[in-house]
């Protein structure tokens, strides 16, 4: 019986943790919008249980959405952190980082850095993110010259969709 409870009990903090649902990223402005996404555990103590876009950036065009479901984008490079001392580089196809690997179902998506462009000339850059997420405070929504960048999530029964809308 304490062994189905663990079991019954790591599943669910599993599932309240894992990504559980998209990221949707949606350009409403005429500029390029490159980003850095990081995810992390909320529950692990300290700051290291985090995965972060390390090469090459997201870009998505003016104009443009899109929308991953997890680390498995082509072509990039991811950096995992699980503990204070090392962090190693995983593609995005690695199977910790896929749907249902152990990396994916204990993070949740947590945050944006990111910088506009026109026509290849750097702008404004910012973060926003997960207000929860205390390792790297940023806000929720960021002014920028160019457009305002809002960071919210939709939960939907299981599943939670974390937005990034740029306007």
């Amino acid at each position: 019986m304490k062994k189905f409870l663990t079991i019954i009990g790591l599943a669910f903090i599993s599932s309240a943790y894992g990504q559980g649902g998209p990221l949707v990223i949606n350009n409403y402005t005429s500029y390029d919008f490159h980003t850095w996404v990081t995810a992390a555990n909320l529950t692990t103590p300290g700051c290291y249980f985090y995965v972060t876009l390390n090469d090459p950036e997201l870009v998505i065009s003016g104009g443009n959405s899109v929308s991953y479901n997890s680390y498995n984008i082509p072509g990039t490079t991811w950096k995992v952190s699980t503990s204070p001392t090392n962090a190693t580089p995983r593609p995005g196809n690695h199977p910790s980082l896929t749907l249902g690997g152990v990396i994916s179902n204990n993070t949740k998506w947590v945050m944006s850095d990111f910088q506009f462009y026109q026509t290849g000339t750097p702008l404004s850059s910012g973060a926003v993110g997960d207000t929860a997420y205390t390792c790297n405070p940023v806000p929720n929504i960021f002014n920028t010259p160019q457009a305002v960048v809002e960071w919210f999530t939709i939960t939907s029964g299981t599943t939670t969709s974390t937005y990034i809308q740029i306007y």
